[in-house]
């Protein structure tokens, strides 16, 4: 699947038909929300999605609902069931997990999805939304002819936008090249990611997510705290409020472009498996108290999670095969005996010592740790495996010789 925005440009009527689509929608969701939790409290289960399009039918013939296409409707249920199973899943790792809320402010706008139907290319410039034509630019040639599955309407920055949906035919290779090349990944906070392959080279993936998001903050926090001193509702709070909302947006617009870079140049470097430490973000923010830690920061302005969900559903396009390892323990151990140092290795520490002449980066011995532990658990990989005595003698921080390796920064 592939997503292509083009931007609309609706009249005045058309807009206030679309806010109208968008609380039809808005109340729908918190009906079927309703539906859901008196079923769960009476049954202790939920209703599948096939059941909410019942109801629906029947909601649908007591109120305005028929003006909002019957598939945009579904697709409601579909997302709503979604989210319950997605909440049965993650409530057994983490129990502050929440299920899927109720809409509070129905009139605010929401994405509206139209799947299958609702909608029709009338011709370069005009598209037929919920029988709404609508007029849009876009640089898409020959727009008719892609193979939409869905559209979905969205109102960001003060802009009326459509993203399409298009399903595009994955193209095959005639010759099949073998690739053994495999690449394990220490995700952290002073870089992003801290890497060493099979072959012995290492490669480190710099936070430049971080250092954008310290650069915004500094000025929003400036912004807010003459927004503070402001009267709410006052002419100048409404600009600094405008000037806030604009900063945030260029922040994560940055922040997006930099992890979209960064993930496609490591996809790029034709890798047959990506293996990725497995350790919730969450359990690393806190302390044995349950807790938030004072790293917590540190974690969210380091974008870990959408990084790693970047690489994922880029991996399909570079036919690369991401692999999930348990990283628990890896910075305590010692790559080079396998047991667990004397001493615990803290934050501060940036090096560890693995024998009286050994002294590697801590981040390097963490990812050995866990390519290791991918060849300990795929014998059958039929991949070269890690020749540890090269990297050591090429990594190591005691060895003044020119032989050092350096890695390569991403």
């Amino acid at each position: 699947m592939k997503t292509y925005t083009i931007r609309l440009f609706p009249t005045e009527e058309q807009i206030q038909s679309i806010n109208e689509l968008s609380l039809i929608r808005n109340e729908l969701w918190n009906k079927l929300i309703d539906i859901e939790q008196c079923e769960y409290k009476t049954n202790n289960k939920i209703i599948h999605n096939y059941g909410l399009d019942k109801e629906i039918t029947k909601l649908r013939k007591l109120s305005n609902l028929s003006k909002l296409n019957s598939k945009a409707c579904q697709r409601i249920s579909k997302e709503i069931y979604s989210g319950y199973q997605s909440f049965f899943k993650l409530i057994k790792k983490d129990k502050t997990a929440k299920p899927p809320n109720k809409i509070l402010n129905v009139e605010k706008f929401h994405t509206i999805v139209f799947n299958q139907s609702g909608w029709v290319f009338i011709n370069d410039e005009t598209i037929k939304i919920n029988k709404i034509p609508l007029r849009f630019k876009s640089n898409i040639f020959n727009i008719n002819e892609l193979n939409v599955k869905e559209l979905r309407i969205k109102y960001v920055n003060n802009k009326w936008l459509c993203d399409i949906i298009v399903e595009d035919k994955i193209k095959y290779k005639d010759v099949i090249e073998t690739n053994n090349k495999i690449l394990a990944i220490d995700l952290g906070l002073k870089t992003l990611g801290t890497c060493i392959d099979n072959k012995g080279n290492q490669l480190v993936i710099i936070n430049k997510a971080k250092k954008i998001n310290k650069y915004y903050q500094k000025q929003i926090a400036n912004v807010q705290n003459k927004l503070s001193k402001k009267d709410k509702g006052s002419r100048k709070y409404k600009k600094l409020r405008t000037t806030l909302n604009k900063l945030y947006t260029k922040k994560n617009k940055q922040v997006k472009q930099t992890l979209h870079t960064q993930s496609k140049q490591l996809l790029s470097m034709n890798y047959k498996t990506i293996v990725i430490g497995d350790l919730s973000v969450k359990k690393l923010m806190k302390n044995e108290k349950n807790k938030y830690t004072k790293v917590s920061k540190s974690f969210h302005n380091s974008n870990i999670t959408t990084f790693v969900d970047m690489v994922k559903y880029k991996s399909y396009q570079y036919n690369t095969d991401i692999v999930k390892i348990n990283e628990q323990y890896t910075t305590q151990t010692n790559c080079l005996t396998g047991k667990l140092f004397k001493s615990k290795v803290e934050l501060s520490d940036r090096t560890v010592m693995l024998n009286d002449s050994v002294e590697i980066d801590r981040d390097l011995n963490a990812a050995i740790n866990i390519l290791n532990r991918y060849f300990n658990n795929h014998l059958a990989s039929m991949t070269e495996p890690l020749d540890l005595s090269n990297v050591i003698h090429k990594f190591n921080l005691m060895n003044k010789s020119s032989l050092i390796g350096k890695p390569i920064s991403l």
